[in-house]
């Protein structure tokens, strides 16, 4: 091995380096100082959950804009609920009554609203502004 390095070294012009010139000088390499990035939080989570969105105003009426039905929840979010947080239907075109400020959970807004549901129950309850890919639910 040492035979084939230094019959390269004598190739590419370098057999006139010293031992010295190989190990360089007396001063040792140093890696610059390490200077941590600022951790970025999601925007889910750096906004104030308590008010995430002032698209709807307390006491304003509002309707489902989907062709679909939309659970109307006991609390804000939809992963790792029990079957029992979704307390109500709000069919198509349906109204509801946007009760106060919105909530962020599951990195969606949620409102809470008053709304009659498909089985004629008035519930109030937790609907999404927008679904996940973002097609909008609530609106006027």
């Amino acid at each position: 091995m040492l035979a084939s390095c230094s019959g390269l070294a004598v190739a590419l012009g370098f057999n006139q380096l010293s031992l010295a010139e190989i190990r360089g000088s007396n001063s040792a390499w140093t890696a610059p100082p390490y200077t941590p990035a600022p951790t970025l939080l999601p925007v889910a989570e750096a906004v104030d959950s308590a008010n995430v969105s002032t698209r709807f105003a307390a006491e304003q009426a509002v309707r489902n804009l989907t062709d679909s039905r939309v659970n109307v929840r006991a609390t804000p979010g939809y992963l790792s609920k029990p079957g029992d947080d979704v307390i109500g239907i709000l069919p198509p075109g349906s109204a509801a009554l946007i009760l106060g400020e919105s909530q962020m959970a599951d990195n969606l807004v949620w409102w809470r609203v008053r709304a009659t549901v498909a089985d004629g129950r008035a519930v109030d309850g937790w609907v999404a502004e927008a679904t996940a890919s973002g097609v909008q639910i609530l609106g006027q």
